[in-house]
């Protein structure tokens, strides 16, 4: 395996309407799945630009690079996703780099919030999951990105309700190494791999999820304050002794990975 042959980054969602308006939830057909506030918006292009500015230091000119959007099936998380994407094309046009712009999206339900009783009443139908995915095929949202349809999701459906602490970093944990190894196995199918293709998967999840992959990633425990729209970046290193275990099954991740920019959220001053 090629050190360095995947760098993922996770960020939160930006800001939530329902966390500004305390009317919202009453209002909405939907009140478990908020939308993101303007702020929330411009807190997505931004980190879509911190990426564009990291990628240029880290692509290769001998190698090229596919970028994988993989986001939480709530509506904030793939609003997120898509001003990512539009962030990073706008600092491409005003760099006029040679990264490659071509953003591929998938939903992956492994990547959604903690189903814990704080957060919700009652169980969040996984019909959530097919809208969303029928949502951006159909570019209501996520029009800047093609959807990847060979992309196989590592979980089909939202975790059991409720859902505990060890359940869900677990749950994190195993869609992190399933889907890094399925990156892995993509590259090595490649006639040469030492001048083939770089992995980039971006991961939108949640306060809770950024946390749990900031442990599998670091081993560190303790908690991490995860702002909105902050950013880690981490780059794979080698393969541990721990195997790949049944999905959901434990916590001891199945990469090394090198950690930078931890919740980074300093290029967000004013939002």
């Amino acid at each position: 395996m090629p050190v360095g042959c995947v760098t993922c980054y996770f960020v939160r969602h930006g800001e939530r309407i329902d966390h500004i308006d305390d009317t919202w939830a009453q209002r909405a057909q939907t009140p478990y799945d908020p939308p993101l506030t303007n702020d929330g918006h411009m807190q997505a292009q931004r980190t879509g630009a911190l990426i564009h500015t990291l990628e240029q230091n880290a692509a290769s000119s001998t190698q090229r690079t596919e970028y994988l959007v993989l986001t939480s099936p709530f509506l904030r998380c793939v609003q997120t996703s898509e001003e990512l994407c539009r962030g990073f094309h706008r600092q491409h046009t005003q760099m006029h780099s040679s990264l490659n712009t071509e953003w591929q999206v998938a939903v992956e339900p492994g990547l959604c919030e903690v189903m814990s009783e704080n957060y919700f009443a009652e169980p969040v139908p996984d019909s959530l999951i097919d809208q969303r995915i029928s949502d951006i095929a159909s570019k209501k949202v996520c029009g800047n990105m093609a959807y990847d349809t060979t992309y196989t999701q590592v979980k089909q459906e939202l975790p059991t309700y409720p859902e505990n602490f060890q359940d869900m970093m677990a749950r994190f944990v195993g869609t992190l190494d399933y889907t890094t190894s399925r990156q892995i196995d993509e590259i090595l199918a490649q006639a040469d791999v030492e001048t083939g293709v770089r992995k980039v998967v971006v991961m939108v999840t949640h306060g809770a999820g950024v946390g749990s992959l900031l442990w599998a990633t670091t081993r560190q425990p303790g908690a991490h304050t995860v702002p909105y729209c902050c950013l880690t970046q981490a780059q794979i290193v080698a393969r541990t002794s721990q195997p790949l275990s049944q999905f959901g099954t434990t916590r001891i991740p199945a990469y090394q990975w090198t950690v930078n920019y931890r919740a980074y959220s300093e290029h967000l001053p004013n939002l």
